[in-house]
């Protein structure tokens, strides 16, 4: 990567993050674009495939990024839907990586063999991995696990960091460990998050069947896990405010004495180009059409929600709350160490880790261990 890539993000993170902290004007260093809600799978948590089909075209998006560029934005996700089912995703990464965006794709990487030429020009890609081959199957109506595998290794081959997002319902309790197992050998990380509710983008709730220790433990076990140095992308902090949340089948509530950072420091742009805090908010809130409208004038800094564990929400938040552990952390990380509980020293690196710190290296501190399900 250019040395004027991280420097430009790093630069855009901390105007971001000060104007966020002094309440000044809406300076988003980070955008979210759907470029599709079509997608080739049907995963059971997902409502994206029966919303609106329309997409921008090539030429309303060039305009669409040139705004964000205009506005401050350097870190653009690019998700869906599925991305690879359109058949002009090349021009618009390329299209993406000109305007000089830090670029991420969110693919479920079935259509790699296929389409996934493109995504080499990625700076990072996310995946989905919800566990075994049965357990995946439940969870994305599709049995094609050990193929994403295989894309997330050709991938990493490549150069192309990935991380491959579970999302923890249910199905997959038990599945950590083969999950981070695959996740060793394979050269990418995991993050977990829980399933969101509640919102137009998501279908489906918690199972209430499971009771509220079950869900705990899992997300307990998952701290200890990183601080042993398995290949977690979840920050520390993250799975630390998760294993605390009182109740899975509320995914955020609004509480007056916090602030988010969503609509201030990052926010979420659907494929008909309407704009909005975050992927959470839509449905609650009312688009900005960023193709005719001002975001920091059209936008009235109001969010229906303050606290959350909406998995990419609330890592983003997190870089806005607590700045100093997420860089603390990302450079810990980019040196292949972890540091264990109640010490100040650190461990050395297994080889599995020192591979994994070269992939991390290419992004830039501090950055979302996730960008979407």
């Amino acid at each position: 990567m250019r040395l004027v890539e991280p420097l430009a993000l790093g630069a855009a993170y901390l105007r971001s993050l000060l104007a966020f902290h002094i309440d000044g004007a809406p300076r988003a260093f980070s955008a979210t674009f759907a470029v599709t809600n079509r997608c080739n799978l049907r995963c059971s948590y997902c409502n994206s495939p029966f919303l609106d089909p329309h997409d921008l075209p090539i030429e309303q998006i060039e305009k669409l990024f040139s705004r964000l560029r205009n506005m401050g934005v350097r870190r653009l996700g690019l998700a869906g839907g599925e991305p690879l089912v359109r058949q002009d995703f090349p021009t618009v990464l390329q299209l993406a990586r000109r305007f000089g965006f830090w670029v991420s794709v969110n693919s479920n990487l079935s259509l790699f063999e296929r389409r996934g030429e493109s995504l080499a020009e990625a700076n990072l890609v996310y995946t989905s991995l919800d566990g075994t081959p049965s357990a995946h199957a439940r969870a994305r109506g599709d049995g094609r696990a050990e193929q994403v595998i295989k894309a997330a290794r050709e991938l990493v081959r490549r150069g192309v960091p990935v991380v491959a997002i579970c999302v923890v319902t249910e199905h997959n309790l038990t599945e950590a460990e083969y999950l981070l197992t695959q996740a060793d050998k394979g050269g990418f990380r995991v993050h977990f998050q829980p399933r969101c509710v509640e919102t137009e983008l998501v279908r489906g709730k918690s199972d209430p069947t499971v009771p509220h220790q079950r869900w705990q433990s899992f997300w307990r076990a998952l701290i200890e896990q990183k601080r042993r140095g398995r290949p977690i992308a979840s920050s520390l902090a993250y799975l630390e405010v998760v294993s605390r949340w009182p109740d899975f089948s509320i995914s955020a509530v609004f509480d007056p004495t916090q602030r988010c950072a969503a609509g201030r420091g990052f926010l979420y742009i659907d494929p008909q180009g309407r704009a909005y805090p975050c992927a959470y908010t839509k449905g609650k809130v009312t688009g900005v059409d960023l193709l005719a409208d001002d975001w920091a004038k059209a936008w009235d800094r109001r969010t229906p929600c303050t606290r959350c564990v909406v998995g990419p929400m609330l890592e983003f938040n997190l870089l806005f709350q607590r700045p100093f552990a997420a860089v603390r952390e990302h450079l810990w990380t980019a040196l292949g160490r972890q540091r264990p509980a109640g010490q100040s020293g650190a461990l050395e690196p297994t080889s599995g880790t020192r591979a994994r710190a070269c992939a991390c290296s290419s992004q830039p501190p501090p950055m979302p261990a996730s960008d979407g399900c």
